[in-house]
């Protein structure tokens, strides 16, 4: 299975960093997310998984529900000036 690691999302672009944990033989996930007004958050330890295609597809997806939390629901998409 071949998963990017590269996502859009309401105006956020997401790169999924898996890390891998070789003694363990795990990709630990993570993600990048940022956008165009210079914001940019740095997520790591989102969970272990086996294939690298799982730790990005988790990296993704967390990154989306973090949006959507931190971001959507009624708030402001852009930043108080």
């Amino acid at each position: 299975m071949r998963t990017s690691r590269f996502a859009e999302y309401n105006g956020w672009m997401i790169e999924a960093s898996p890390t891998i944990i070789a003694a363990q033989r795990l990709f630990r996930s993570g993600a990048v997310i940022s956008r165009g007004t210079g914001e940019r958050f740095v997520f790591t330890d989102l969970g272990n998984r086996v294939y690298r295609w799982q730790a990005y597809e988790r990296g993704i997806e967390w990154a989306k529900c973090w949006i959507d939390n931190n971001y959507g629901y009624g708030r402001s998409q852009q930043p108080a000036v």
